[in-house]
């Protein structure tokens, strides 16, 4: 396993706000009539661990980041927004009232500009951590949450270790024979959870029972796992580049299919990196692999496939967005990925459909990249262990929703106002951006909701959080409204 180059030595205790001197990534379109990502910006960048950031993951609620890495360590981050006009900030990140139109040109001949839609808070992630767990005596693999807010940590100390916000202890430790790759609590059942090691061996636990209640031996290196939304079944990815369907039930794990996903030629296998279900359409799961490629399986079968750079390596991880319209990946050649899921094909069709068409932006030394899926209501719980009764919260709001914007900024002054989402009328972007063919979904969802001069596009707001091979978190926002190109 790789380690981070350059390893920072001094000990972490108040991680800091840097100041950049420019904040706008250069982002890139590859075969797409429109950008969707047409300003975005750094926002903090925090010294947050010690040498590679090798996990992170935003709690169900929102309103928390957990990260580990290679220092050991487990930091429970505050998610949180500030005031996007106030004189410090708006001078620190480059954007202010007075500024104009964007501009990019990407080897074209004349530039494109975009418009730039600024809320009256932008997200935020406070400074210092809220929690720092000690426990693990070797790199943190990888975080998982429950629905109720528990966490459980994974690490090459082959243990995974169970917390609770406001607990300084760890609540329990569950001992495993070598690394513990991957880990996820049943997104059904608060008291069970799955884990994944290089041992071959895949585990579920009960918290309660403190022990393994089921497992089954895959018989090669566990890269990935994710549970059905239902919780009824899971997938396990293998290094050999095998997808394992297994059904869980109270009489134990059932192999139901293998799905081999091919690789290129003379290689010895087609590393799972990630796996993760859609949420709206749970017959269907997207697989990110060693080739750079994202496949979209409808149960066994591969439909659609988002082929990354020719040379961009390895791609470590994909997320849907939370409408599942959209999908942020990271290559192994430190660009965030940026896929329009939705509108590339029917959803429906069982031919396999490949894609390149994409956004992306070189990030120095990323090595994971997730996007914040909103924030649901507030539950305080003062046991220090789950019940199947904390498990009850309220949808997490959509990507486009996340701010208000009561005197929001664009680059025209004459589209000024001061009433607040969503009854404000915003500025009506490119129509031929609106009527072309890859957009047609949102241009038709906003005409039959009535919303087309008063909604913003989902990927307005979007945040992306990254964490890098040095330990440090950036945050990265979207402003820009669609263009045309």
């Amino acid at each position: 396993m790789r380690k981070g180059e350059g390893r920072r030595s001094s000990k972490v205790i108040n991680p800091s706000f840097k100041v950049h001197k420019t904040n706008r990534m250069m982002v890139q379109s590859n075969k797409k009539g429109y950008m969707e990502f047409s300003e975005l910006y750094m926002g903090q960048e925090i010294q947050a661990h010690r040498g590679y950031i090798w996990t992170m993951k935003f709690s169900p609620d929102g309103q928390y980041l957990a990260t580990g890495g290679e220092d050991g360590k487990v930091r429970i981050w505050r998610v949180t927004s500030i005031d996007a006009f106030s004189k410090p900030l708006m001078a620190e990140r480059g954007l202010g009232r007075s500024m104009g139109n964007g501009k990019f040109g990407f080897g074209r001949e004349k530039s494109v500009h975009s418009q730039v839609v600024i809320p009256d808070e932008i997200f935020w992630i406070k400074e210092s951590p809220i929690h720092e767990f000690h426990g693990h005596s070797s790199d943190v693999l990888d975080v998982a949450w429950s629905n109720s807010n528990f966490l459980v940590s994974s690490s090459m100390d082959k243990t995974v270790r169970l917390w609770k916000i406001g607990c300084d202890q760890y609540l329990n430790v569950f001992h495993h024979n070598d690394y513990v790759t991957c880990i996820q609590f049943n997104p059904m059942d608060d008291n069970y959870f799955i884990s994944g090691s290089i041992d071959g061996k895949v585990r579920i636990w009960g918290v309660s029972e403190k022990r393994v209640v089921h497992w089954v031996d895959v018989r090669d290196i566990i890269t990935a796992i994710c549970y059905r939304p239902d919780g009824k079944e899971f997938i396990v990815g293998s290094i050999r580049g095998t997808c394992h369907f297994y059904e869980a039930s109270g009489d134990g794990i059932n192999l139901e299919a293998e799905v081999q996903i091919p690789g290129r030629k003379k290689t010895l296998g087609n590393k799972i990196t990630s796996i993760q279900f859609s949420q709206d359409e749970p017959h269907k799961v997207m697989v990110a692999s060693k080739d750079s490629k994202l496949r979209i399986l409808d149960g066994v079968d591969i439909v659609r496939k988002f082929k990354g750079l020719p040379k961009s390596g390895s791609q470590m991880s994909a997320s849907f967005t939370s409408t599942g319209r959209h999908i942020i990946s990271l290559g192994e050649d430190c660009h965030v990925y940026f896929w329009n899921y939705n509108s590339m094909c029917p959803r429906t069709s069982k031919h396999m459909k490949s894609v390149s068409s994409r956004e992306h932006f070189f990030c120095e030394d990323v090595s994971v990249a997730i996007p914040w899926l909103g924030q649901r209501s507030d539950r305080s719980h003062s046991d220090c262990y789950p019940r199947k009764d904390q498990m009850e919260g309220a949808s997490p709001i959509r990507d486009s929703q996340r701010f208000s914007l009561g005197n929001w900024f664009s680059i025209d002054s004459s589209f000024k106002g001061s009433a607040t989402w969503p009854e404000e009328k915003l500025p009506l972007w490119d129509t031929a951006f609106a009527d072309d063919e890859l957009y047609a979904y949102e241009h038709q969802q906003l005409r039959q909701n009535g919303q087309y001069h008063t909604a913003l596009p989902e990927t307005w707001g979007l945040v992306i959080v990254a964490g890098s091979r040095n330990g440090t978190i950036r945050t990265i926002q979207n402003y820009g409204l669609p263009v045309t190109l």
